[in-house]
């Protein structure tokens, strides 16, 4: 072995004494420098920020309502309307008098920001009313003598938001300020510590990495190594090394691994500067940042095993610089195809929510498509378009009888989650041919439809309204009945300026009727799950769980809160629920799993563990015997059981890379959607494989599979590998961020795929180059 260390020995010998390496070295140092800087300041979450709001046309609504009607002067929403400064009061007075007013962001958050400072405005008596955050109450017990000034605008703050709720979305209760050499960036800026450690590890830390690491440092690396091989085939070095009793296939392999050692010493230099800026100036003290270190290398090593075996070929370094820019050109033109098949071809065909009627499946898919099986044509049929480009949003469809389906399209939802016109509850019915008909109209801002008894329950960001089953059917003209009296309250109510406030609020619509409780909304749903026989909800809604009950009296059509839970962790976390019997599980980011009793709302046995690396995406019940389905970030469908008081998670079920379940209980039957729009479905009992169904492909699809793909996996990925790096450095298997419609997004990492593809490609091309090597006579 002395002999081959001796090389490798040389080839760090040689990389040290390169002025471009240590040109790299200054260049390192200095971008520390400029980084160092670079601070935090933790505090409360005070001041407002545009994009802190959830429902701004919600918040307008409530605003101008408490200026114009009398009953609600007196409220909070009507104390906070009338502290407003001259110019928002006199655009919220035209709000409320009907007139069309764009309120830009800035003005109310510059508005209420003011509010912070001069409380005039709030009334204890006016908030006794009002449902309020265990963090408020405790800070409405406090004396003002007994409360520094962050904690009394903090306290401020969410007297706000108790008064306009389902108006703003949930944040922390600290925020991360971040400085420059003491200075403080805008305060727009600050983000919680959830949201900042994410920030860091998964977006700016891989960047920097990325950029440095996989162009800037392969590049020139490649320029300070290309000689090595021509310079060790010149007939005097070979021949002394070849003397020597060694092999040609590890002396080749020596070498190789010696010209990895300029980006080596370049990458632990950067790599452990970073950490320790990270740690030091950000407190972000993260040790898989060091793993950027092998995968920099090994990212590397796919470009300069094609500069080896071009060396070994030609012996010149300027060929073997040329032969791998026309390979990189290459791996960058397929990667940027693959990414677009990925984005324009595939991703908009995923399957974002099922349902089943009779015998019928639909799904919505991610490019704002929704679509039916034909089992006899074995492809899926587009009723509404799915595309990249596509401005609109459908909702999940429900099933309202075993020959027709509801959903809604809501026009530009995908840019906005108000659309862009009124939305209306569509039915869709096999004896019309699956042609959607309008019904009745829905609230404002509807983001999900439940099928809920006999009734179509709608939920938006503060509100649960309900419809009979048998009114949408009416009014799509599905079934005949008496829709006189409803036009008529439509006539009556068109044009008054309370209704339309009410409507802007997302306020129950004409044939829906509020659920929630008098002064209660909830700010913003995370999820809602509901009882099929229509009897409770149970919703989670900034880190707290309500349970709904059906009232016995049926003139009242308010439910009644049964129960009601303040989760620990932070409220702004992602969370998913599922209800299955008696038995509530409650899946939250970086949070155990909870088993809860579903009536009171207590714990079950003990919490479940979950990898910090997932991140829940949803979950479904199997059936009513404390069965769950639990999707996770790395695509896997985690099968959950709880049984007299103990939990367990039992392992997976279906394929991998499951998109959404559905669970269709007249057939006891459980539908996995996965890789994109396939299916498998399982009998509940045993949980064995019924039937598959495998779609045709057709168009783009399939010169995706039998051609984009299989190129893919030959031209090594190596823009991908940022995914791997960005997957190691966060400890996460997707990244997280809202979309434009405000709803949270997932985006899986591909980390393994690129790995595989570019080990695969250097083994090849060593093993070409060490034949090669072998067999020829230098």
């Amino acid at each position: 072995m002395r002999p081959y260390l001796a090389v490798i020995r040389d080839s760090f010998h040689a990389a040290l004494a390169s002025r471009v390496l240590w040109g790299a070295f200054v260049a390192i140092w200095l971008l520390l420098a400029a980084l160092f800087p670079f601070g935090v300041r933790e505090d409360l979450t005070t001041d407002f920020r545009g994009q802190d709001f959830d429902n701004g046309t919600r918040m307008k609504a409530m605003l101008a309502r408490g200026l114009a009607d009398p009953t609600q002067k007196d409220s909070g929403a009507g104390r906070i309307a009338a502290a407003m400064p001259d110019e928002v009061r006199r655009q919220l007075e035209l709000v409320g008098n009907g007139d069309e007013v764009r309120i830009r962001y800035k003005q109310l958050t510059d508005a209420l920001n003011g509010l912070l400072d001069d409380e005039s405005w709030y009334d204890e008596e006016a908030w006794n009313n009002i449902n309020r955050l265990k963090e408020l109450r405790e800070l409405d017990e406090l004396a003002d003598d007994e409360i520094d000034e962050s904690s009394r605008r903090r306290r401020a703050r969410l007297r706000i938001e108790a008064a306009l709720p389902g108006v703003f979305e949930a944040r922390a209760s600290r925020s991360i300020f971040l400085t420059y050499a003491g200075m403080e960036f805008p305060a727009e800026l600050a983000v919680d510590k959830l949201q900042f450690d994410r920030v860091i590890n998964q977006y700016v830390l891989p960047f920097i990495i990325d950029w440095l690491l996989g162009f800037i440092f392969v590049f020139l690396g490649i320029l300070v190594t290309a000689s090595v091989i021509p310079d060790m085939l010149q007939p005097g070095s070979l021949h002394l090394l070849l003397s020597k009793p060694v092999s040609r296939t590890l002396l080749l392999l020596s070498k190789f691994l010696g010209g990895c050692a300029f980006v080596l010493l370049c990458v632990i230099q950067l790599v452990v500067g970073l950490y320790l800026v990270a740690g030091l100036r950000l407190d972000i003290w993260n040790p898989r940042l060091l793993w950027c270190i092998p995968v920099s290398v090994f990212l590397f090593s796919v470009f300069y095993s094609v500069s080896a075996l071009a060396g070994l070929r030609w012996r010149s370094p300027i060929l073997a610089i040329g032969v791998t820019t026309i390979f990189g050109t290459i791996c960058l033109v397929v990667g940027v195809i693959g990414g677009l098949f990925d984005g324009f071809v595939k991703r908009p065909d995923e399957i974002r929510g099922l349902t089943v009627a009779g015998q019928h499946v639909f799904a919505a898919t991610e490019g704002g498509g929704l679509i039916r099986y034909d089992e006899d044509e074995n492809r899926w049929d587009e009723i509404f378009d799915s595309s990249a480009t596509n401005s609109d949003r459908v909702l999940t469809p429900i099933a309202l009888s075993d020959s027709a389906v509801g959903t809604a399209q809501v026009r530009g939802g995908r840019f906005n989650p108000f659309g862009s016109g009124p939305l209306d509850l569509l039915v869709l019915s096999e004896s019309n041919e699956w042609e959607p008909e309008p019904s009745l109209r829905l609230p404002t801002a509807t983001s999900s439809l439940f099928r809920i008894g006999d009734s179509v329950m709608s939920m938006n960001t503060g509100e649960l309204a309900l419809a009979s089953v048998q009114s949408a059917l009416e009014a799509a003209g599905e079934v005949e009945g008496d829709s006189e009296s409803s036009e008529t309250k439509v006539e009556e109510d068109d044009g008054g300026w309370l209704s339309k406030l009410q409507n802007m609020m997302g306020g129950a619509t004409d044939g829906f009727t509020s659920v929630l409780p008098e002064q209660m909304a909830m700010s913003p749903p995370r999820d809602v799950q509901v009882d099929p026989e229509g009897q409770w909800i149970v919703a989670i809604s900034r880190g707290r769980l309500l349970r709904l009950e059906r009232p016995e009296d049926s003139s009242s059509t308010a439910w009644n809160l049964t129960a009601d839970r303040v989760l620990d962790g932070e409220a702004s976390r992602r969370s998913v629920i599922a209800v299955s019997g008696d038995v509530l599980l409650v899946a939250r980011s970086e949070e155990p799993l909870l088993l809860i009793d579903s009536k009171s709302l207590e714990p079950i046995g003990e919490s479940l563990s979950l990898s910090d690396s997932l991140v829940p995406e949803s979950a479904s019940a199997i059936g009513d015997q404390g069965k769950f389905a639990l999707i996770t970030s790395d695509g896997r469908c985690r099968l959950i059981e709880s049984s007299d008081g103990t939990n367990e998670m039992i392992g997976t079920i279906g394929p991998r890379e499951v998109e959404a379940v559905f669970y269709h209980r007249s057939a006891n039957e459980l539908y996995i959607a996965h890789h994109i729009d396939q299916l498998d479905v399982l009998n509940v009992d045993g949980l064995s494989l019924s039937r598959t169904i495998r779609p045709k492909l057709v168009s783009w699809r399939l010169v995706d599979k039998y051609g984009i793909s299989p190129l893919r996996m030959v031209i090594p990925q190596t823009g991908e590998l940022g995914e791997t790096t960005a997957a190691m450095v966060s400890g996460k298997s997707a990244v997280a961020f809202n979309n434009p419609s405000g709803e949270e997004e997932l985006i899986r990492y591909n980390i393994f795929r690129p790995v595989i593809s570019c080990a695969l490609f250097i083994f090849v091309m060593m093993s070409i180059g060490c034949v090669y090597f072998a067999t020829r006579d230098f």
